[in-house]
């Protein structure tokens, strides 16, 4: 069997595109950022007003890119601490907003990530709720979890795990 021209031209266009489609992971990873070099941290836990039933509270991630190339983050998910003892698990998520409004974290550069909620007094929190009352400067605040690192068409799950 004789294999035309306009076959030979199929057939090398069925190639090219099989082939681009078994390579297009590997070509992704070559131009994918170092992500195990982005580093997140906790850097600041603040206590703004306070009284007997809640209090607000200004939680500040740095995350810092020493690569070459930017990245950002969709979703921070951690638990904060407070000399040991939970304060809780909770989400800063930029899920819903385009790639384009997130935070960018450029190459070579750190930006901070702050989140603002209200700590409320509860029955299984009591000791922790008044230890932070009475000397919010004395806190011991430790911090786990996880921040999805994305760039382009690649993503990783950075964990972390620090105290100030």
């Amino acid at each position: 069997m004789i294999v035309g021209p306009r076959r030979a031209v199929l057939i090398g266009a069925i190639a090219a595109v099989a082939l681009t489609i078994i390579f297009l992971p590997v070509i992704f990873t070559i131009n994918a950022p170092d992500f195990n070099l982005i580093t997140v941290r906790l850097t600041e836990v603040a206590v703004g007003d306070a009284d007997e039933q809640e209090m607000d509270m200004r939680v500040v991630f740095v995350i810092n890119n020493p690569t070459d190339l930017t990245v950002t983050t969709s979703r921070i998910d951690y638990e904060l601490l407070a000399n040991g003892m939970p304060i809780g698990t909770r989400t800063i998520s930029y899920e819903d907003i385009p790639l384009n409004g997130r935070p960018a974290i450029f190459g070579g550069e750190s930006v901070e990530i702050p989140e603002n909620f209200v700590y409320e007094l509860e029955d299984d929190n009591t000791e922790v709720y008044n230890l932070i009352l009475e000397n919010p400067d004395g806190i011991n605040w430790s911090v786990s979890g996880t921040a999805q690192i994305e760039s382009t068409l690649t993503s990783h799950t950075a964990t972390f795990e620090n105290e100030i």
